[in-house]
Order: structure tokens, then sequence, then C-alpha cells
């Protein structure tokens, strides 16, 4: 195991692993247990048996190195589908989930009828693309709450806002005033801002999945092509499709990280 000092158990503190084990269903169910038990039968020591008995397992579990690891452990990522049309109100993201759909369907549809031989090529770049499923759908659940927020917001009434503020802090002769104003005006520049970056956002949000959905789409043909190829040919055609893939993997990953870097918008 690896010392606690070290990512992901950054500055362990020993009273959250002994709240944690006080608050263990074992350790509360034999002391609870223990003291219906001692007053059942009108006997302090079997209460007092209890008492000791849930300590040493609060004990037991605050100096377990496996415990603090438990505790410690980093939440695990949000695992991601693929939405359906019908769910996501966003035009352009709509438009490539259902793309994809039908890129796969087609996929599904010259695998079945490819032979085994010319399907060993591609074998591991069909696991690639699987592999990028969840980056996609976590984009489009991304991509559909920043669309979402977006069609709530007027930017033209913010600015226009902003504009007036300004105006009435250069008219105000009350300082105070004037500072209050001022602060609006600063708050509704902020928000000008913090939307434009969204708008950005989505912009190579929107690009990646476009990218994705024409590496998806070209893959049935490439295995078409593929049938009529000798073996030279064949690595040659498969080593380009490895390459493609890895190139959108990149671009997703990092069309990811710009959003998460952003947060999530509250819808």
């Amino acid at each position: 195991m690896k010392p606690l000092t070290t990512p992901p158990y950054s500055r362990p503190r020993l009273a959250v692993v002994v709240r944690r084990a006080a608050t263990q269903p074992l350790s509360l169910g034999v002391v609870a247990g223990s003291l219906v038990l001692a007053a059942g039968l009108d006997s302090w020591p079997l209460g007092v048996l209890g008492g000791l008995a849930y300590a040493a397992l609060v004990a037991y579990d605050t100096f377990s190195p496996s415990f603090w690891q438990k505790v410690y452990a980093p939440s695990p990522a949000p695992v991601y589908k693929l939405p359906g049309v019908d769910g996501i109100s966003d035009p352009g993201t709509r438009k490539a989930v259902a793309s994809i759909a039908a890129a796969k369907s087609e996929l599904a549809r010259v695998i079945d009828e490819t032979a085994p031989d010319v399907m060993a090529n591609v074998s591991g770049a069909l696991a690639s693309l699987s592999v990028l499923d969840g980056q996609v759908a976590g984009l489009v659940s991304r991509a559909e709450d920043i669309a979402r927020h977006l069609a709530k917001v007027d930017p033209k009434a913010l600015k226009a806002e902003s504009v007036q503020l300004g105006e009435r802090a250069a008219a105000t002769t009350d300082a105070e005033a004037k500072a209050s104003f001022l602060e609006a005006k600063a708050a509704r520049d902020d928000e000008l801002r913090g939307l434009g970056e969204l708008r950005q956002a989505k912009d190579r949000v929107d690009a990646a999945l476009l990218r994705y959905v024409a590496v998806l789409a070209g893959v049935p043909t490439r295995i078409v092509h593929m049938r009529a190829l000798d073996a030279q040919a064949l690595d040659q055609v498969s080593g380009g499709l490895n390459a493609e893939i890895e190139a959108i993997a990149d671009e997703l990953k990092t069309s990811e990280e710009i959003m998460k870097s952003l947060g999530e918008v509250s819808p």
C-alpha cells in the first residue's frame, strides 16, 4: 500500500478516520445490541462489555491501513451512457448523437458481413473506439448542460444592464452609490465573460463530437475496402485507422479537460 502521505491520501486526518470507524454498522450494531441486552437482563457488566467491544472495533478500524485506504480512496469517476436523441434539446448535439447511433448501426452490419481474418486487422482499432464511448457520452452530457444554460440567458440584456449601471455610476455624486453601481456592473461584466467562455467551450466540444462522428462513420467503408486488399495493404490501412483513432482520442480528452475546468453548469 502507498504511504498515507502521498496521493490519493494527501493530508489524511485521524479525526476523519475515527469518525468513520465510530459509525461503521458493525460497531454500532455491537454496542446497540449489548445495551439492549443489558437493559433487558438488568446487567450493567454486560453493557460495559458491549462498550469495550465497541471501543475495540473502533480502535481496530482506526489503526488498520486498509480502513484508511477505504476512507481516503478517491471517488469513482462518473460513468456516462450516451443518451437517446429524444432527451437532447440542443440541435447540434442531437444531430451528433443521431449520427453516432447511425454510424454504429452501419458498423455492426459491416462487421457481421466481414470475414474473421479481415476483422483481426481492425480488432484493436474497434476496441479503442469502444473505450472512447464513455468520453463521448460525458461530452454530450456536458454540452447539453451548457446549451440549456445558454438558452436561458440573454447576453444583450446583460450588456445593456452593464452599460446602464456604468452610466448611473458616472451620473451620481454619491460615493457610496457610485461604488455600488460599479460593483454591480463588474458582476454583470464577469457573467458576460463567463458566457463567452462557455460558448467557446461548446464550440470546441461540438467540433470534437463531429470529428468523432466522421471517424466512426468512415470505419465501415475502411473495412469494406480492406476486404479486397492483400496482407501488406491490410497492415497499412489498419495502421492508418489506429493513428486516426489515437488523434480523435486526444481531441476528446482535451475537450473533456476544458469542460471540467469550467465546471458543471447548474440547470
